[in-house]
């Protein structure tokens, strides 16, 4: 078990790290738990299982709706589910996920989707408990573990502040390299933002990052932060450098040049869709503050 759990605090021993498979990296991600209270279920059946043989959990929490997060639900049935209000109607019917994800009626795309689903051998998993920003999880009378709605990633997208260790689950505002991911239906650039700085403002002393690990130090933190928020400042000028002020590029021009991804992995299908939903919320964000305009079905700078 000290391969996959992992103590994150002395002064809280209870609270620990969990190790997802290829060390979180998709489809996999990484988990924490409280006591008997499971944050995301993504670390891969095998761990899982390991997990159960040890811990007994009563409760699980689920960050938001995709696949990489809570993939192990159906190895939990008896356990209690908690999500947030906006990302419910997923996680309780997952061939949404094909409308969210935007996957067309293209065979290559569906091929890829259906492999991933099936792979993961996901379920549909019913919500008992439902979460709102600020709610606060009581677990065993040791831990205040508060509910913090930080959309943009997905609409109910969360994190979860244990108030008296000042240790946080980030999911997948994951202060990874590759930066912020808004690749779905219900992500949103700006919301994101929005969320990061609302991080900013806690008092945090450890994260745990779901693809990342676990990350010490209020002001180490803080740095990761603003360095993870200063990625879609980078991409907006990745996006305006494509750009002139008489030739309009569309969106298919600016696809497949590695604006998001520096390279492509054995999902680019998959990337190469993100890509263009994530390019076009930049659009959209550039058109609000007025750096670009649109002129015959294409973009130019203002």
């Amino acid at each position: 078990m000290k391969d996959i759990l992992i103590k994150i605090s002395d002064d809280f021993p209870e609270i620990f790290f969990v190790k997802g498979q290829r060390n979180g990296k998709y489809p996999y991600s990484h988990s924490m738990l409280l006591k008997d209270t499971l944050i995301d279920t993504g670390i891969s059946s095998g761990f899982l299982r390991k997990l159960k043989r040890k811990i007994k959990i009563n409760n699980v929490i689920l960050s938001h709706w995709h696949e990489d997060h809570i993939c192990g639900n159906r190895l939990l049935s008896q356990a209690n589910f908690m999500a947030h209000k906006e990302d419910i109607h997923i996680i309780e019917d997952i061939s949404k996920m094909y409308e969210y994800y935007h996957v067309s009626n293209d065979p290559e795309q569906i091929e890829l989707f259906d492999a991933i689903l099936q792979g993961l051998r996901l379920k549909n998993t019913t919500i008992d408990s439902i979460l709102s920003d600020k709610d606060i999880i009581e677990i065993n009378d040791l831990y205040e573990l508060q509910v913090i709605h930080t959309p943009g990633h997905t609409k109910g997208h969360s994190c979860f502040y244990e108030k008296n260790s000042k240790i946080i689950f980030l999911a997948d505002i994951d202060l990874s390299s590759f930066g912020p991911w808004y690749g779905c239906k219900d992500s949103n650039i700006m919301e994101f933002e929005d969320s990061i700085k609302k991080l900013k403002e806690l008092q945090i002393e450890i994260a745990v990052s779901a693809h990342k690990g676990i990350i010490y130090g209020s002001s180490n933190i803080q740095n990761q932060l603003e360095e993870y928020l200063k990625k879609i400042y980078q991409r907006d000028e990745k996006i305006l450098k494509f750009l002139s002020e008489n030739s309009p590029k569309t969106l298919e021009d600016l696809a497949n040049k590695n604006i998001i991804y520096s390279t492509y992995s054995e999902y680019k299908i998959y990337e190469i869709l993100a890509e263009k939903i994530m390019i076009k919320s930049h659009l959209t964000k550039l058109l609000k503050e007025n750096k670009i305009s649109q002129k015959n079905n294409g973009y130019i700078l203002s």
